[in-house]
């Protein structure tokens, strides 16, 4: 009798252990994620555990597993399927398996089963960085992937920060970051937008424990401050490092730009003399110092193209100046340190400077000293103030460096020691866009219109590499650009790219059919026809994010109407002006005489950081002028 119970129990134990492996791993199972979690998220955290080891000056090993459930199509991005590896760089281990919505395996991927291949840019002339990676063409959704690593460095100048929340849209059920450090060498960490998160934080000696649990996904707010700026993120940074075998100690910018100077840019400057010669010849009749840089830089720019070398060290020290001078060529690294050496044999200071390069501004943090930025510029100290070169261009006027490193700490190198500069900031009365129009309307309602538009500062930036472009592609921007003119046809085009005075100037004749409305005897005239705001502002029930204008700008028209003969105008409509925190508009339209009207409208946006409960102040601001852009005056037939 005892046997037969056993033997019951026994069976009844595989009855269910063999249920239990045909409905999949239980944690895996997406429908038993908590609703909180997949509100507005395109993909879900399960955990991710995330272990640094620091085993030596010149030696670091990141242990990863992470497990994402991929809730559609736009989260994909999220389930981690690749890992980047250098000659200092070497995968330990790597793997993944793929589960479907019950927690079923579907595919599992060994290492054996990731593709190699370069991590080549397009324009990169050599480099040996590479990365391995498998592809995963998802059947259903959701599922959940799998992933594991191991990987080791030599390189401890870069410790992998923590950014348990990667992206907008994506929610977090555990995230875990440890750093481990038996060695004891030192480190300082930063953290950052930890407010509001539930995080914990341990630390000892010489080590740290981040956990974050339990966070929804964030939803992109317009005009809301940089994802990095909001969501919690952890630096990690040793004292003592390595950066391909070349060993350094730094505990703030004045002792790392020293390190970086020695080590990455020092001696790297020499030059042949007879271009030392040419170079003084080219410059003998400048009257300044400035006007050598210009001469100089606008030397380089016809000399020289942009080719990145990615090449060992070369990831981070510039080629010999000697040799982009004779290949004609280098990255920003090495274009910039060519420029320095120029400048230099004239007796001009310039200093090769870090920056974070990107239109979204990112700082150099002046408060944690450490391997950062991803671009360099030049800096020429002037009396009146800094000039800043991007070497890189070979269409930029001198001294304008545009969106892509405007106002933004960023790290001068000198032999003494690295300084914390900010590069220039464009103030919106520096950056204009002036549009002066004689519109011509017809009977049949069509129009004809000679434009004229001077752009200077970072209106300029924006527009002037239309003139770089086939004609066929500069009539196609224009009428993007003008997309609300219906059935518009550009008739003639004249840009001029003036780059002394860094201003672009374009003229332009174009017409277009019914761009009035014709009913009856009356024509419908919205007289605002190259300069509106378009688009609406999204409304937020309870908006999470402060307001940022990154960049303002000043806007001014002035349209000359000829009215077709036989029209009078019914009533012109008053004159607006909006005054706000945010910026000032003004639309008015008056009577020349019984055959022109003259139209002018100017619209000023501030720069700046304002509070969220400012953000419909500022949509119903933007709502006003766009509805005002879109005023139409009545013509009617004597």
């Amino acid at each position: 009798m005892i046997k037969k119970i056993q033997l019951l129990l026994v069976v009844g134990f595989l009855c269910v252990l063999a249920r239990t492996q045909a409905q999949g791993d239980l944690s895996l199972q997406a429908i038993l994620i908590d609703s909180t979690l997949t509100e507005n998220a395109n993909a879900i955290v399960r955990s991710e555990d995330i272990v640094i080891e620091i085993n030596s000056i010149n030696s670091v090993t990141v242990k990863t597993k992470r497990i994402v459930t991929v809730l559609n199509k736009y989260g994909n991005r999220h389930a981690d399927s690749y890992e980047p590896y250098d000659p200092d760089t070497k995968i330990k281990k790597v793997r993944a398996i793929v589960y479907n919505a019950l927690g079923q395996e579907i595919k599992k991927f060994k290492r054996k089963d990731f593709s190699d291949r370069s991590m080549y840019d397009g324009f990169s002339l050599i480099g040996d960085n590479r990365f391995i990676y498998f592809d995963h063409t998802p059947v259903d959704y959701p599922y959940t992937m799998v992933y594991e690593s191991e990987v080791e460095s030599k390189n401890t100048a870069f410790i992998e920060p923590w950014f348990p929340i990667a992206n907008y849209h994506l929610s977090v059920e555990k995230a875990s970051y440890q750093v481990v450090n038996p060695a004891k060498i030192p480190l300082r960490t930063k953290e950052k937008a930890f407010d509001g998160y539930p995080i914990e934080i341990t630390k000892g000696d010489q080590e740290i424990t981040y956990v974050l649990s339990k966070v929804s996904a964030l939803r992109k707010e317009y005009k809301s401050p940089s994802f990095k700026d909001i969501a919690p993120n952890g630096k990690i940074t040793l004292g003592n490092f390595s950066l391909v075998n070349v060993e350094g100690a730094a505990d703030d910018w004045t002792s790392m730009g020293k390190w970086q100077y020695q080590n990455l840019v020092s001696g790297r400057d020499q030059l042949p003399e007879s271009v030392i010669s040419k170079i003084s010849e080219l410059v003998a009749n400048a009257g300044s110092k400035k006007e050598k840089a210009k001469i100089i830089y606008e030397y380089v720019q016809n000399k020289t193209r942009y080719v990145s070398v990615q090449l060992g060290i070369g990831g981070w020290m510039p080629m010999m100046a000697e040799d982009v001078d004779r290949l004609g060529y280098g990255d920003c690294k090495a274009l910039t340190n060519y420029t320095k050496a120029l400048l230099e044999t004239q007796d001009i200071p310039a200093y090769y400077t870090v920056v974070y390069g990107d239109s979204d501004k990112r700082d150099i943090d002046a408060d944690f000293a450490s391997m950062q930025g991803n671009h360099v510029i030049l800096n020429i100290p002037d009396e009146e103030e800094d000039i800043w070169l991007e070497c890189t261009s070979q269409t930029a006027p001198f001294n304008f460096i545009g969106d892509f490193t405007d106002d933004r700490n960023v790290l001068v190198v000198k032999p003494d020691g690295g300084e914390i500069k900010r590069t220039k900031k464009y103030k919106p009365e520096e950056n204009t866009l002036h549009t002066t129009a004689t519109i011509f309307l017809q009977p049949d309602a069509s129009i004809v219109a000679d434009i004229t538009a001077v752009s200077k500062g970072l209106q300029y930036d924006w527009r002037y590499l239309t003139k770089l472009k086939p004609v066929k592609d500069q009539k196609l921007y224009y009428k993007e650009y003008w997309d609300y003119v219906n059935n518009l046809n550009i008739l003639s085009l004249d840009l001029k790219d003036d780059k002394d005075n860094i201003s672009y100037h374009e003229k332009l004749k174009v017409n277009a059919r019914n761009y009035a409305t014709k009913t009856g005897s009356r024509l419908l005239l919205m007289p605002n026809a190259f300069n509106r705001i378009k688009s609406k502002k999204p409304k937020y029930k309870d908006r999470k994010t402060p307001l940022v204008i990154s960049r303002g700008y000043v806007d001014s028209d002035e349209y000359i109407i000829n009215i077709p003969s036989g029209y009078v105008v019914n009533k012109l409509p008053e004159e607006k002006v909006f005054e706000t925190i945010f910026g000032t508009y003004s639309y008015h339209l008056e009577k020349l005489d019984e055959s022109r009207l003259k139209f002018t409208r100017k619209l000023k946006i501030k720069d700046g950081g304002y509070p969220k409960e400012k953000y419909e102040e500022y949509r119903q601001f933007m709502t006003k002028i766009r509805n005002t852009d879109k005023t139409k005056i009545v013509l009617k037939q004597q």
